[in-house]
């Protein structure tokens, strides 16, 4: 790994192992809650909905480490931008760090992937087993060293959708949802977030 976190990738993923993800019984439910929030975006007040705020809430494991009054702000921060036609993790990011005053790679870039889901979710296990890459440490210039993180992290991804690898998941992914109606980076994602 060079000092920017940022190492090869050296990732592989058998068929078998594939499709045995695409078979678990909770790929289907998560897929159901999945589609549930990027129908209701546009279909209502998120900062009041608190129906779709709990669905995203557990899909995204918002419960877990965030406080009702974050999400609060969050939801608020996603009615304003939802309709953004650049959205991008930066806007995200700017907005969110100002809730509680920390870099919140995570959820700004589910964020930016519900209004606009051609971007990649970074999350730290995928990051870090997937793509040999992690958030940045320490304090001296933090938010643009995760900006700049991030920015590598979609390149990557985006170059690893492309690769021989990449389609096999979307191809295996369509086998077993046809007609799913989501992203292929969303279909990506859904894979190597249960590879764990």
């Amino acid at each position: 790994m060079n000092g920017d976190g940022i190492g090869q990738v050296r990732m592989r993923i058998e068929e078998e192992r594939i499709e045995e993800i695409l078979k678990k019984s909770k790929l289907q439910e998560r897929l159901q809650s999945y589609r549930f929030i990027m129908e209701r975006l546009h279909q209502t007040d998120v900062s009041a909905d608190k129906e779709f705020q709990s669905v995203f809430r557990s899909f995204y494991q918002m419960r877990r480490f965030y406080s009702d009054a974050f999400a609060s702000h969050y939801f608020r921060l996603m009615e304003q931008m939802k309709d953004s036609r650049d959205m991008s993790f930066v806007m995200a990011f700017e907005r969110i760090k100002h809730i509680r005053g920390t870099c919140e790679m995570s959820f700004s870039s589910k964020m930016a992937h519900t209004i606009d889901p051609c971007h990649p979710i970074w999350d730290s296990v995928v990051a870090r087993k997937h793509f040999e890459m992690s958030a940045p440490c320490g304090r001296k210039n933090r938010e643009n060293a995760c900006v700049r993180r991030y920015a590598a992290y979609e390149d990557r991804f985006y170059a690893f959708m492309a690769s021989e690898e990449g389609m096999r998941i979307v191809r295996l992914f369509d086998r077993q949802f046809p007609g799913s109606g989501i992203t292929d980076v969303k279909k990506i994602d859904f894979v190597l977030w249960q590879d764990r």
